[in-house]
């Protein structure tokens, strides 16, 4: 039989047929189909014309009632349909070849499929279907009448028995839109190449695979090994470089409010896994990493989180029971922030915190109490070899505080040992690090943070601790500013079997309170006299206050036992004399001054060659320490200030943008963006719009549309630039002037004081202008 039809199709069956006992063979071969032109039968049940140029052949015998296939080819070229939208599939060529079935055996063999050059674009709508059913007409329902009679059982047919020799893609690209969560995700795979051999059942076949593609901007994933169909077991062997953490964002839950504006993911390991009746079993290893890592609050939109590079070096585990094993875990070059607002709430409390209708759930329903904790199953067993900390930073500002405190430790870092949930032998703990760039703190001991109860045997020392920043904290609860003073600390802690013994103890170096402040929450104790009784002749005061107690105890508090303590002693210091005792060396042709751009605390390079001469004089001078004082010009620093908080604003929009179009660069933050004059009144714009501040409106009542040069004037003026904002820039310009003496100069710490300056009465020096820091040298 020879058929052409006008579209060029073509049919030719040649064979053989015996009637009785019914029998046949044949060769088929149809060529150039175009599938377009049965859209009509295709109609019934799809939604949407499938456009392809098909080819087939086989040879195809009967015989004794069973079908058999031979020399089975299938070419299809140029496939393409739509599921809706922007969605489809698009294909250059399919190809299966080497396709036998053998009926009376139910057996279907397959030596190859390929697919080249090809796209597909699928949505997963908001209620969890895929884009791609949408290709399938719904099934028409059934006609009203007498209900089909109930089928005769049949004798349950042979499992069929299949076996593939190879599948073979190349060049094919993958988007995928995720509508579940609140905010869409794409995720785009590129030149992907996947390679599946020997893939048989239900015989228990090893099939080996390979997947290659990009993800993404910059990502790859390379995963290889080894599945079998019948039973679910899996090998695999997964590599991971550069997948951006950003784009799923939108995956984390409603209670972890955070923005991942940047990191990226490297990982290998080695997976297996095989169903149980009684649960997943598996194992893993490998390794893991997380590069230029950076989160922000969501609330406040601030940093709260980054990091150059988390690496977690052999990774061991197993699924049932979970054991999970790390070599060695090293973070470096981090950064944390932690803000307490001015309602007392931590901002790592309000980015893990469950959204404000969460937070009060209904109370949950009686259960049946759990009989025995056999059944829950043996604890996770869980150990790290080693911890290694390097060059981290933890910034702290406390603003429900009038005047806000803020404080930073730097250049965090070092070692904690073998910890494990098992109870083996404590981990050694050593870190070190520097509060405000000047200050040593170590910490060192021994922890086992996996065990119940708690282990934990800690020596923290804190030294030359600068306690003039801390007016904050003395001017609400004791009532006095404090002009000057170092804090040490010597602090040991034992922590075993739930119980606590702690000696906790205190150096005060040249400890002076300044005036008195108002604070209703201030103690009604004489505190000055007590600091003047317990100052011997060197000016220092030296406390051991030990501690103990259970941690079972609802009432035990480490910190009421200290504030009994000390409130005892100022209550006994209430019938003693005052002693102080205090040194000052003057000399007029010794004291400079440093001097700031208005609204900045950067120092010029002129002032650094004057405290280079200041420097220099001191080193010949061992016996005098130098006092430093930070001042603000109330008339000029306050608009120069205002600017700069501008421009940092714009810069903030700027790299909020980036976010969230993922284009920011690894490592980048605020601070390093570029406003060019074109962008200046778009991002001035967004700035003004997220204002909090009463705004001019238009007759409908939303705020109405105002020129670049009156948004500014009115960010500006809303901009607080008050006594707090510049006693804080005060403070920044003296630490600016400490970072140089000592790191540049080589000054040693412990002759540097910081004073807390009047800043109404402004410098020492008449007429001079307020944007500077003063001097004063004192004999040690």
């Amino acid at each position: 039989l020879s058929k052409q039809t006008d579209h060029g199709e073509r049919l030719q069956v040649t064979g053989n047929l015996t009637p009785e006992p019914l029998e046949a063979t044949a060769a088929i071969a149809l060529h150039n189909l175009q599938l377009a032109t049965y859209t009509p039968y295709l109609q019934t049940f799809l939604t949407a014309p499938v456009a392809a140029l098909a080819a087939l052949e086989a040879k195809v015998a009967f015989s004794g009632g069973a079908v058999n296939l031979a020399d089975g080819r299938l070419e299809l070229q140029k496939i393409g349909t739509t599921f809706g939208g922007d969605d489809g599939v698009e294909l250059a060529r399919l190809t299966v070849a080497g396709v036998r079935f053998n009926g009376s055996q139910n057996r279907l063999d397959i030596d190859q499929v390929e697919l080249a050059d090809g796209s597909l674009a699928l949505t997963q709508s908001t209620e969890g279907r895929l884009s791609c059913f949408n290709l399938l007409r719904a099934a028409a329902p059934a006609d009203g009448g007498d209900a089909p009679a109930a089928a005769a059982p049949q004798e349950p047919s042979a499992p069929l028995h299949y076996q593939l020799g190879e599948l073979a893609a190349q060049k094919l690209s993958v988007t995928f839109t995720d509508e579940v969560p609140k905010k869409p995700v794409r995720h785009q795979l590129n030149h992907i190449e996947l390679s599946l051999q020997n893939l048989a059942g239900p015989e228990t076949v090893s099939s080996p695979f390979r997947l290659r593609a990009d993800y993404g901007r910059k990502g790859k994933l390379d995963l290889s090994g080894q599945v079998v169909t019948s039973s679910g077991a899996l090998t695999l062997d997964s590599r991971l470089k550069g997948i951006a953490l950003a784009d799923f964002t939108p995956y984390l839950p409603d209670s972890v409010r955070l923005i991942l504006a940047d990191g990226s993911l490297n990982s290998h390991l080695k997976i297996a896994l095989k169903p149980d009746p009684g649960g997943l079993q598996g194992s893993f290893a490998g390794d893991l990493a997380i590069h230029n890592f950076n989160c922000l609050d969501t609330e406040h939109q601030e940093e709260l989180l980054r990091w150059n590079n988390l690496q977690l070096d052999g990774i061991r585990g197993e699924l049932s029971p979970f054991a999970l094993h790390i070599d060695g875990i090293a973070l470096d070059d981090y950064a944390a922030k932690l803000v307490i607002d001015e309602a007392s709430r931590l901002n790592l409390q309000s980015a893990f915190a469950a959204p404000p209708e969460q937070q009060e759930p209904a109370p949950p329903e009686p259960v049946e109490p759990v009989e025995s904790a056999a059944e829950t199953g043996p604890p996770a067993q869980i150990s790290i070899d080693a911890i290694t900390l390097q060059n981290g930073t933890v910034a702290f500002t406390d603003r429900h505080l009038q005047p806000a405190f803020a404080t930073t430790m730097l250049h965090l870092g070092g070692r904690v040992g073998r910890i494990s949930s098992s109870g083996e032998q404590p981990a050694e703990i050593d870190l070190r690090g520097n509060l405000e760039n000047l200050s040593p703190l170590r910490i060192s001991g021994q922890i086992n943070p996996l065990v119940d109860p708690l282990f934990a045997d800690i020596k923290i020392s804190f030294s030359d601790i600068e306690l003039s920043p801390i007016t904050p904290y003395t001017g609400t609860y004791l009532g006095y500013v404090v002009d000057k003073g170092k804090l040490f600390l010597d602090l040991e802690y034992h922590i075993d079997q739930h119980k606590l013994q702690a000696q906790n103890r205190v150096l005060l170096d040249q400890f002076t309170f300044g005036e008195e402040v108002e604070s209703e929450q201030a103690v009604n104790l004489p505190v000055r006299l007590a600091v003047a009784l317990l100052k011997d002749r060197n000016g220092k005061i030296q406390l051991n206050i030990p501690v103990s107690g259970s941690l079972e105890d609802p009432e035990f508090s480490v910190a009421s036992v200290i504030f009994k303590v000390l409130k005892n002693l100022l209550v006994k210091a209430a019938t003693s004399p005052l002693s102080l005792l205090q040194a000052a060396f003057g000399g007029s042709e010794d004291f400079t001054a440093a001097l700031f751009p208005l609204g900045s605390a950067e120092l010029l390079p002129q002032e650094q060659e004057k405290l280079a001469k200041l420097a220099e004089m001191l080193q010949d001078r061992p016996a005098l320490r130098l006092e430093i004082a930070g001042f603000a010009d109330a008339d000029q620093d306050p608009e120069a200030y205002r600017q700069t908080q501008l421009q940092r604003s714009l810069q903030t929009e700027y790299f909020l943008e980036l976010v969230d179009q993922k284009e920011n660069l690894p490592g980048q933050t605020a601070t390093d963006m570029i406003i060019s004059e074109e962008e200046y009144e778009d991002y001035l714009k967004r700035v003004y719009k997220r204002a909090e501040f009463p705004k001019p409106r238009n007759f409908f009542g939303f705020d109405k549309k105002l020129p670049a040069e009156e948004m500014e004037k009115l960010l500006l003026a809303n901009t607080p630039a008050g006594p707090e904002q510049m006693a804080t820039l005060a403070q920044q310009r003296a630490a600016a002037v400490v970072t140089f003496l000592t790191q540049q100069q080589g000054l040693p710490m412990e002759r540097l004081f910081l004073l807390r300056p009047d800043l109404q009465k402004g410098p020492k020096e008449e007429g001079a202008s307020g944007n500077r820091v003063e001097f004063g040298v004192v004999a040690q």
